[in-house]
């Protein structure tokens, strides 16, 4: 199952194993909520009464609008001329067809959106006379496409990921995240997470920018520096994702997980759960839970 809204860097494929070894308690607080996949895994687990799902930028509000029904019958695929005149104004549009979910770069390349935008409005179109419209329009793109390029390239590297059309799928989720209304109370903030309220007791779980990564700059410069001495600051502990741990912290759990690095490369690498040191001992984490689909 996908969890949350396209993000580079999504928890989502290892959302289970995290919401099953997160300490149970009556409020989780998801600090860098992203797409907001650990935070829809935990709504559904039903392991806490309460969920905070904070970030910095505005995915928290889209998530929240998604379990209000405001995305019920959405299916948006905007041409890159559309998506660059109202992209400011449709922030779920802006989050899903951008690079990287960068808001500003689209998603396609000007080749492969002659194909890949007709490939996802025949699927996603509310009725059938619109779908078949579409369908004509991918057959005779992918007609074109034949003609001015070698076939084995064609299959191997710019259309192989086709049947896959990871952001068709990412449109369900968001119609689909309505369903989640009346499962517990949720509270969706925009704001640094340093000015988070955290409620005594609360499982508090951060998912910060990875150092040394492409993620670093999601929040214009994040101050790693700044992170690390709130960690060392705060009376509770904080159960951190990384590659490598935070100064102070110790890791307590780990997972090895399957990325993929582009189109036709992948890479194993292993996801780190962390927390501060001086609470090592105190705290407990769940039993590590197996799950359907891999990781």
């Amino acid at each position: 199952m996908r969890y949350g809204l396209p993000w580079q860097g999504s928890k989502s494929r290892i959302a289970e194993w995290l919401v099953s070894i997160l300490p149970a308690s009556h409020t989780l607080v998801d600090l860098f909520a992203g797409g907001g996949a650990v935070t829809h895994c935990a709504l559904l687990s039903g392991k806490w009464e309460n969920i905070v799902m904070n970030d910095a930028t505005d995915s928290a509000k889209v998530f929240c609008a998604a379990i209000n029904g405001e995305f019920d019958g959405y299916a948006v695929c905007p041409a890159r001329s559309e998506w660059l005149e109202y992209r400011d104004e449709d922030t779920a549009a802006a989050l899903m067809y951008s690079f990287g979910n960068d808001r500003t770069t689209y998603l396609w390349g000007e080749e492969l959106e002659a194909i890949k935008r007709p490939a996802s409005l025949m699927i996603s179109s509310p009725s059938m006379w619109e779908r078949y419209k579409w369908y004509r329009k991918f057959i005779r793109a992918v007609g074109e496409y034949l003609e001015h390029c070698d076939g084995k390239e064609f299959a191997g590297k710019n259309l192989g990921r086709l049947q896959n059309q990871e952001r068709l799928q990412s449109l369900y989720v968001l119609q689909g995240l309505q369903n989640l209304q009346g499962l517990q109370n949720l509270q969706g903030l925009q704001t640094d997470y340093r000015f988070v309220d955290i409620p005594d007791g609360a499982t508090v779980y951060a998912d910060p920018p990875y150092r040394g990564t492409a993620n670093s700059s999601r929040y214009g410069s994040f101050d790693f520096d700044a992170f690390d001495e709130w960690l060392a600051g705060v009376d509770f502990p904080v159960y951190v994702s990384e590659f490598d741990a935070p100064r102070g912290c110790v890791e307590v759990a780990s997972v090895e997980r399957v990325g993929t690095m582009s189109a036709n490369t992948t890479k194993k690498y292993t996801e780190r759960l962390f927390v501060q040191e001086r609470f090592a001992d105190a705290v407990q984490v769940g039993e590590p839970r197996l799950f359907g689909g891999g990781l």
